[in-house]
């Protein structure tokens, strides 16, 4: 019984530990979308490739919460993402931004 209720516990805990991910993915791509606005292009490759080291780092957890569709297709939409911004294109970039956007808040709606 004490066994199957620290189970319980320690899962809770993990999901619970997961849900904060979402506040720094969605923070990194607002950060992205604001930087669009008057692109600085270095910063916003810095930035994208910081996403995706995000993305690396935390791919275990998605993996959890999401299902392979989903976690999948968020790991090109970051990749179609860093060859926008070094193509330079503001438009095609916002689309994966917004495309991301979409694929965390899915993923992290328990």
């Amino acid at each position: 019984m004490l066994k199957k209720n620290m189970m319980y516990l320690l899962l809770f805990l993990l999901l619970a530990g997961c849900s904060s991910g979402k506040d720094l993915f969605l923070n990194q791509i607002d950060q992205l979308d604001q930087a669009l606005d008057e692109p600085e292009w270095e910063q916003i490759k810095s930035q994208s490739n910081e996403l995706k080291k995000m993305y690396q780092e935390n791919k275990w957890k998605l993996q959890m919460l999401g299902d392979e569709g989903e976690y999948e297709q968020l790991n090109e939409s970051i990749n179609t993402l860093i060859a926008a911004t070094k193509e330079e294109d503001t438009t095609s970039a916002r689309l994966e931004l917004a495309t991301a956007r979409t694929l965390i808040t899915d993923i992290y709606s328990l």
